[in-house]
């Protein structure tokens, strides 16, 4: 894999792949999402938000309103249902968390718990956006990556590209690392291109084998551009003449 800051690997992989739905699995506050209708001015944006307070305040937001993101307030995970959520506490911004709160608890904190809604991505793709021939996934879920990648199966055929945080070592209680994940996402067909530099806890982009192989040429010239000057081709992509 190579080494670079991975969001402008995804950003410029996004304009080669083109897709029809972006989900932001583990939004925040919409913020990438934002970027991503920049570089995609006609794509579906699905921003998933487990924590209540976070898609509070992203319903408040006008700039996600704006940019045409759909926010749902669901938990990604291997399995529907209730399921339990930390919020962490933030003492600079006690009710809007960030990006803090886990489906799992922190090994040093517990968080206050809720009780959220999980939906696996196979089904919520399946049934609401199935006329989308191409998804791209960007995935940030505090140590809980493993169990959203195990909710996708069906989906496998949709989805090509994929950014995801992991951790190198452990975080949050029983979580599955790094190695694990790439294991799991290489079993479905993924291959990875690119990680950030982090020791601990570094974001990985991964591309769908058999797409991969049939762009390799152009894939492999986007990632030598980004190693270099990732930031300028991003702002070239975004703000390119409609």
């Amino acid at each position: 894999m190579r080494i670079l800051k991975t969001k402008y690997a995804f950003h410029a992989l996004l304009w080669l792949l083109k897709p029809q739905l972006v989900m932001d699995v583990g939004s925040m506050d919409g913020s990438d999402s934002r970027r991503f209708r920049r570089l995609l001015r006609q794509a579906e944006l699905v921003a998933f938000e487990a924590d209540p307070d976070n898609y509070s305040c992203m319903k408040r937001d006008l700039r996600n309103e704006d940019s045409r993101i759909r926010i749902v307030n669901k938990l990604a995970s291997a399995k529907e249902g209730s399921h339990s959520f930390f919020v962490q506490p933030d003492k600079e911004r006690p009710k809007c968390n960030r990006g803090i709160g886990s489906a799992l608890q922190r090994a040093d904190s517990s968080g206050r718990e809720v009780l959220v809604e999980a939906v696996r991505l196979d089904d919520f793709i399946g049934q609401e956006y199935a006329q989308a021939s191409k998804v791209a996934l960007w995935v940030d879920v505090e140590g809980f990556a493993f169990e959203v990648f195990s909710g996708i199966e069906q989906a496998t055929d949709k989805i090509f590209l994929i950014h995801v945080e992991l951790e190198t070592r452990q975080v949050w209680d029983g979580q599955k690392l790094e190695p694990e994940v790439i294991q799991l996402l290489a079993d479905k067909g993924y291959v990875p291109l690119a990680r950030g530099h982090d020791e601990v806890q570094r974001d990985v982009t991964f591309l769908r084998r058999d797409w991969y192989e049939e762009n390799k040429a152009k894939v492999e010239g986007l990632l030598a551009i980004c190693k270099f000057a990732g930031p300028t081709l991003s702002r070239l992509l975004e703000f390119r003449p409609r």
